[in-house]
């Protein structure tokens, strides 16, 4: 039953209802004056005319309002002039009219639809022959609920426009998020594996040319090999918490981390200091895992690209800012080859960790050729102040 009446309306609501309801109307005016010998009259027979012409205007409301509300004001005002008999049947016009009217006011291509209301009024009062205010409410008030149709068809559309506009903004948003959900997978396998590559690789050269000369200290070698391999693996299943949203992996103890990654560089041959000044603490665990992987990186890039120099690695703290400088020498001994391994995103990846924090990054050649890293990384709280060097 539901199906059916929403059918009946879809058909009364279109095109096909308008014809139907004009053969309708059309068919019942000539058939009422034919019933009442009528037609054998001129002015009778002009008015059966011009009413079935105003109900087949109905026809092409839809696509035409305005020539459909102006030719059945024509017809209409002919009536009138004529003097034709307004008996019974002529209320039947009554609801072509109320239709036109209503398509002017929902139709939004007409430019004045108001001139050819005015027109269809007074076409209408003429077929009336006297003022009567049916006449406004036939006419005036079926165009202003057209006007709120059609109002409520604009914002409808808009809504939908602007519907479309949100999902396609939701697609390049969730294609973006996907883009950089993937950058970061990268840049911090980047981080992990680099490191401990570069170091599993210095220390198996060494391993190797000491196996023939001192077997005690290319054993130190292999081990630290194996203590590297077990760093990364302990690293990337920090990575894997990181990727379930859980806290960051450095959090408060980024500083034993820190003290981990001097004591690996050292035992591959970068002689590593470094000092704290000033309040460190106080980072958030973004912060704090960005001034990890800052120092991890620039550690890893002194050892592939500045075989046997030294670094010396700075954290000092502020009020409001916690800095932390890297610097090595140039290269004090035979390139390891470990200089062409890599994708060359770890400086781009730096500073997208320090711009994350909303810090500042600076990094570039230091004046005896070697490679300075600066960075600036926000902190709150009031950590206690702390002198040492390590």
């Amino acid at each position: 039953m539901p199906d059916a009446v929403s059918h009946l309306w879809r058909v009364a609501d279109s095109r096909r209802g308008d014809t139907i309801l004009a053969l309708v109307l059309a068919v019942f005016l000539l058939s009422f004056d034919m019933a009442a010998g009528l037609l054998s009259d001129g002015r009778h027979l002009l008015f059966a005319a011009c009413g079935a012409g105003v109900c087949g205007c109905l026809i092409v409301r839809r696509a035409h309002p305005g020539w459909a509300a102006s030719a059945a004001a024509v017809l209409l005002g002919l009536t009138g002039v004529a003097g034709s008999a307004t008996g019974e049947p002529f209320s039947v016009l009554f609801v072509p009219v109320f239709a036109l009217a209503y398509s002017l006011g929902a139709d939004a291509r007409l430019a004045r639809p108001v001139l050819v209301l005015l027109l269809l009024i007074a076409g209408l009062q003429l077929a009336v022959g006297q003022f009567n205010p049916f006449v406004a409410m036939v006419t005036a008030g079926p165009w202003a609920a057209g006007l709120v149709a059609r109002s409520r068809r604009q914002l409808t559309e808009q809504l939908t426009a602007r519907g479309r506009e949100l999902e396609a903004e939701r697609e390049l948003f969730a294609a973006e998020s996907v883009r950089y959900e993937r950058a970061r997978i990268a840049r911090e396998l980047h981080d992990i594996v680099a490191h401990c590559v570069s170091v599993m690789v210095i220390q198996a050269s060494a391993g190797q040319r000491l196996t023939a000369t001192d077997p005690s200290l290319a054993a130190e070698a292999f081990d630290s090999i194996g203590e590297a391999a077990r760093q990364a693996e302990a690293e990337i299943g920090r990575l894997v918490e990181l990727l379930d949203y859980e806290p960051p992996p450095c959090g408060a103890d980024w500083m034993r981390l820190v003290d981990e990654l001097v004591a690996r560089a050292s035992a591959a041959g970068l002689a590593v200091t470094c000092r704290f000044t000033g309040s460190f603490g106080g980072l958030s665990p973004g912060a704090s895992e960005t001034a990890y992987r800052l120092i991890q990186e620039s550690l890893t890039n002194a050892l592939k690209h500045a075989p046997g120099t030294s670094a010396d690695i700075t954290i000092h703290g502020t009020d409001g800012h916690v800095e932390i400088g890297v610097v090595n020498g140039p290269p004090a001994a035979a390139p390891s080859a470990l200089e062409r391994a890599g994708g060359g995103r770890g400086l781009v990846g730096m500073r997208e960790r320090v711009a994350a924090c909303c810090g500042d990054l600076s990094a570039g050649p230091s004046g005896d050729g070697g490679w300075r890293v600066l960075a600036r990384l926000p902190r709150q709280g009031d950590p206690a102040r702390v002198e040492s060097s390590r």
